[in-house]
């Protein structure tokens, strides 16, 4: 059973996600702080990351790239990194893919949800 991270800021699409990802048979768990994902980063098989995650002043800027970069820098076997936006269109994803090498992919937030969890399903299948 494969096991998903959501790190994103937005609470409401988190559990949306979830929900979704849920009833397909994956395990999933949601982190709206990125500091309270990186601890538990080793457990997870894929891991969605904003792109923009605002943080409180007092623990610093971290933005998905930088989780991103944070976990292949700390983990000799990362999981699948997926850098994920609404800043991104749908259109213009191999742009946002060529400014983001570190992820492994690049998808929509305006993507049609089952266009989404087909494109997780398919990197999935490609970990195999």
């Amino acid at each position: 059973m494969n096991r998903i991270a959501i790190v994103d800021d937005n609470e409401a699409w988190c559990f949306a996600l979830a929900l979704r990802l849920q009833q397909l048979g994956y395990v999933v768990s949601s982190f709206t702080q990125p500091q309270n994902f990186l601890p538990q980063m080793d457990r997870f098989d894929v891991v969605l990351v904003d792109f923009s995650m605002p943080t409180p002043v007092y623990q610093g800027d971290m933005d998905g790239p930088e989780v991103i970069s944070r976990v292949r820098q700390q983990l000799e076997t990362p999981p699948i990194l997926i850098l994920i936006s609404s800043f991104f269109a749908p259109d213009s994803l191999d742009q946002a893919t060529e400014l983001f090498p570190e992820a492994d992919a690049v998808l929509s937030k305006q993507t049609e949800s089952t266009e989404l969890l087909a494109q997780i399903q398919q990197l999935l299948m490609r970990r195999i």
